[in-house]
């Protein structure tokens, strides 16, 4: 494994971090290449990246806490909770905004630089009412629960219903009631963020990628980690060890919901792969944003 990752590295295909368990053991945990290949900084198993949409499982649990916490339920309509809601989503349930399958237009789906995104939305660090602006006039894509779309759109809604239901920031109720819980200290949600710690996005080996703030994504995929804290998360996945949720919730959340495609289905801010229900073999999400995947 080792020889293959310093193959990618020297062949300029690979820089990042790595950790790989069996079971519980640790089998490596190693940083590749520079972090700041500009100012030599390197990378190590605390160096914090940008780790895009794999934020949703983190926005999933903060709303089952909520759940449990018996300040909302999944099964309700999303309008129930959120002032001003647009008539359009009345028949939208939580659960549907958990599993894409919402119909609400995806407001990012690439192809944008940062300097066009910020004209679009009026702020390069806007607020999520100003994400929320690029889609709330917009007609559905279709009728709430007849298919499966990935749509970052839901999840800024529920990072904005996190915020309603709890009386605290995005940022502050998954810090206290995910990230501390759990041991995951170096994972967060701050916007304009920076310091020697964070890893610099690239285009291309070579290129430094002109960054989009972290609230141009908020909770669908404006988070940062280490491979570290997620190792841990991969731990409490697997365990329910600390017991942030009951099981039952837990198993709810890594539940094939929805079907994707044939083979591939979705949770609650997770995918799982399997020729069926009952014989799921995976579960996985990737994270992509520009300079980092």
């Amino acid at each position: 494994l080792l020889d293959y990752i310093d193959q990618a590295v020297a062949a300029e295909r690979f820089r990042g971090a790595v950790e790989v368990r069996r079971g519980e053991r640790v089998v490596l945990r190693k940083g590749f290449g520079f972090a700041d290949p500009a100012n030599e900084v390197p990378n190590g198993p605390n160096t914090r990246f940008r780790i895009g949409s794999i934020t949703k499982q983190i926005a999933a649990l903060a709303v089952l806490v909520l759940q449990e916490q018996g300040k909302l339920s999944v099964a309700n309509n999303v309008c129930s909770y959120l002032p001003d809601c647009p008539p359009a989503w009345a028949p939208i349930t939580i659960e549907q905004l958990l599993t894409h399958t919402s119909g609400l237009h995806n407001y990012y789906d690439g192809g944008v630089t940062a300097d066009q995104f910020a004209a679009a939305v009026g702020a390069r660090e806007p607020t999520p009412g100003q994400l929320v602006g690029l889609f709330a006039a917009l007609p559905l894509d279709f009728p709430p629960g007849t298919r499966w779309a990935y749509s970052n759109s839901g999840y800024v809604v529920l990072g904005t219903l996190i915020e309603q239901v709890s009386g605290q920031s995005y940022g502050d109720f998954v810090r206290e009631h995910v990230l501390d819980p759990i041991g995951m200290s170096d994972t967060g949600y701050e916007p304009g963020a920076s310091g020697t710690e964070y890893a610099v996005g690239h285009d291309d080996w070579d290129t430094p990628t002109v960054m989009f703030d972290d609230s141009a994504f908020y909770a669908a995929g404006g988070m940062y980690s280490t491979v570290t804290d997620l190792g841990r998360w991969q731990q409490f996945l697997l365990t329910d060890d600390p017991p942030v949720v009951r099981q039952d919730t837990l198993a709810e959340m890594l539940r094939p919901h929805v079907m994707q495609i044939p083979g591939r289905w979705y949770g609650y801010g997770v995918e799982l792969r399997g020729a069926t229900t009952s014989s799921i073999d995976m579960i996985d999400h990737s994270g992509g944003l520009p300079g980092f995947y």
